[in-house]
């Protein structure tokens, strides 16, 4: 409709000379092809194309609600739409366009009750309107009415077998209800009905082949699709990810690459994907390219710059993540989420300071913000700063009642600061909140053993391992605790080598099961567990303390006394170990200077 012609005038105030100028109007425009007809007559009509005019003059007021309504759907505002269409038709109740124009209305707005009812009443006149068995169809697809959906595309096809549209669309129903053969034979048909190739039908079949996992026949479709048309955006994506899903990657990059480079080089989704799966592959250089060229092409793009920081991340460039993620929140400055990523970077660092200062800020722009109190509470923990941490993991819980990590942090940290009865409770609170979890039952078991419950211990310990078979943590200290009281061995080397099929290269299981072997007395099985063990964790002290035992009795002076003082270096502090050490002779000057050496190390690391 010309800008120029503005209908503004309400129906109560439309002049005899303004209806006969609205008349014109609608003669002109219709004879144009630029507005539907009010048309009564049988037949199919399309719901957003034009009609032929109408064999009989209609209703005058009829037809001005109904240029109003056309006219507020060609601004798209459905609302104003609806309301002209609904008085146009209470003056001309069997008007079909009108029915079907606010059919569409409705479903597009989800209110499917009453789409469904004005196509019904299309129907009813006229049972091969395609237009109205559209609707219907697509008002049943979008209620989970499958099986009716399918039925009106079936009475499309019968009507007009080349409506290419219907095979699809009852192809993707079928497959949604996993009748892939079905869907298969239907989408072909419509593929070879086609009046011209078409790439829609190859790639509605693409993705059925793929819900089949079907990979070949999938990326055949793809290529058929693309051979129609090279240009095709969906087969490419779909292509890529079926190349992928086969663990073809490189060949999924080749494809997305081929795209930008032949296609189309600005395309943000194709880009975004391709990201994605270098991402995979560790290719951090190539998107790092992509998103660079992202971010000069639009500088606001925030998910682009975010990335960038991410892979700086995860290429261990710590202070460049920083500045990249610095840049993200000039974007977006009430982004915490990315504070808190800061934060975590700052950690990555070892700069503490700045990550506990970071964390703080979080905190005091939202005490509401529950992760960066756990991240908080997490590193003042790691830090010793056990005080500090706790109200942390208090509010955790406070914002989070049922959050098993708060739970378990406030309690590991109440262990720490050798608060065991309350560390008890803690963990009995998460099991309260998360019945079943068996890391709370591992949990709950350390701190019964340091109150000395051996008992109860060994209860949490044999739950956490019903509810977890291969709980290894569980399985190795119930082991260990056997045989450190030399008590049921046989079943402690069980527990520990059932840790270790989990986690076969674990030094602490390894040195359980070499500690458990000499208990036993098979002292070459435990010198070769022992060796295996400080091979994998060769900063220990308590291993190499156990390897100077397991080789002392196995008579090898020299391995025992090389072992023990690496274990003093380790740990000079160990006076135990010390005065045992002096009482077998191993004591010397030379000795004396290594461990003085190790002395001064620890306190200036400690620095």
């Amino acid at each position: 409709m010309p800008s120029e012609i503005r209908i503004v005038l309400s129906e109560a105030a439309i002049p005899t000379a303004i209806l006969r100028l609205t008349l014109c109007l609608i003669g002109v425009l219709s004879a144009a092809g630029c507005v539907p007809s009010l048309t009564h007559a049988a037949g199919p009509v399309a719901v957003s194309a034009s009609a032929s005019p109408s064999q009989r003059v209609p209703d005058p007021k009829a037809y001005y609600h109904f240029l109003r309504g056309y006219q507020a759907e060609l601004a798209n505002d459905a609302g104003t739409a609806q309301e002209e269409y609904l008085k146009a038709l209470a003056l001309d109740p069997a008007s079909v366009v009108l029915h079907l124009r606010l059919a569409a209305l409705y479903h597009a707005k989800g209110e499917h009750g009453k789409a469904q009812a004005h196509a019904e009443q299309v129907l009813a006149k006229d049972a091969a309107s395609l237009p109205a068995l559209n609707i219907l169809a697509a008002v049943a697809a979008a209620t989970s009415r499958s099986d009716l959906a399918i039925g009106y595309y079936e009475r499309i096809v019968a009507i007009r077998p080349q409506e290419t549209q219907a095979y699809y669309s009852m192809g993707m129903l079928l497959a949604g209800q996993k009748r892939y053969e079905e869907a298969e034979r239907v989408l072909r048909q419509g593929i070879a009905l086609a009046p011209a190739p078409s790439p829609t039908g190859y790639l509605y079949l693409g993705h059925v082949l793929v819900e089949q996992k079907a990979w070949d026949r999938a990326v055949q479709a793809y290529q058929d699709a693309l051979a129609i048309n090279p240009g095709f955006d969906p087969a490419y994506l779909g292509l890529a990810a079926t190349l992928e899903a086969k663990g073809d990657a490189a060949q999924a990059i080749a494809i997305l690459r081929k795209y930008l480079q032949t296609i189309n080089r600005g395309n943000r989704e194709v880009r975004h994907r391709l990201v994605r799966l270098l991402l995979t592959q560790k290719a951090y250089e190539p998107a790092l390219v992509l998103l660079r060229e992202t971010v000069q092409e639009s500088p606001g793009d925030v998910e682009a710059q975010l990335r960038i920081g991410l892979i700086y991340g995860e290429m261990k460039e710590f202070p460049k993540a920083v500045e990249q993620m610095k840049l993200v929140l000039a974007l977006r400055p009430n982004e915490l989420r990315v504070r808190d990523h800061m934060a975590y970077l700052y950690e990555e660092m070892k700069d503490y300071e700045k990550a506990v200062a970071e964390y703080r800020a979080i905190i005091q722009s939202d005490e509401r913000f529950s992760d960066a109190h756990l991240h908080l509470g997490y590193l003042l923990y790691r830090l010793k700063r056990t005080e500090e941490a706790l109200p942390h993991f208090r509010q955790v819980i406070a914002l989070n009642p049922k959050l098993p990590d708060a739970y378990q942090m406030l309690g590991l940290a109440l262990l720490q600061a050798s608060r065991h009865d309350e560390a008890v409770a803690v963990f009995r609170d998460g099991l309260q909140a998360n019945p079943g979890n068996a890391d709370f039952h591992f949990n709950l078991g350390t701190a019964y053993d340091k109150l000395g419950r051996f008992d109860e211990l060994v209860g949490e310990m044999q739950e956490a391992i019903r509810l977890d078979p291969k709980h290894a943590d569980a399985l190795n200290y119930l082991g260990y605790t056997f045989a450190e009281r030399d008590m049921r061995l046989e079943e402690a080397v069980g527990l520990i080598q059932r840790a270790l099929v989990v986690k076969p290269q674990n030094g602490y299981y390894l040195d359980s099961l070499a500690w458990t072997y000499f208990k036993m007395g098979r002292l070459e099985e435990a010198l070769e567990e022992m060796k295996r063990a400080v091979a994998v964790v060769p900063d220990d002290p308590v291993f190499f303390e156990h390897l100077g035992e397991i080789c002392l009795t196995n008579n090898l002076q020299n391995d025992a006394r090389e072992a023990w003082i690496r274990s003093l270096e380790l740990d000079p502090a160990n006076r135990k170990l010390t005065e045992r050490f002096k009482a077998k002779g191993f004591w010397d000057p030379a000795v004396d200077e290594r461990i003085r050496k190790a002395q001064h190390k620890q306190s200036q690391k400690s620095l």
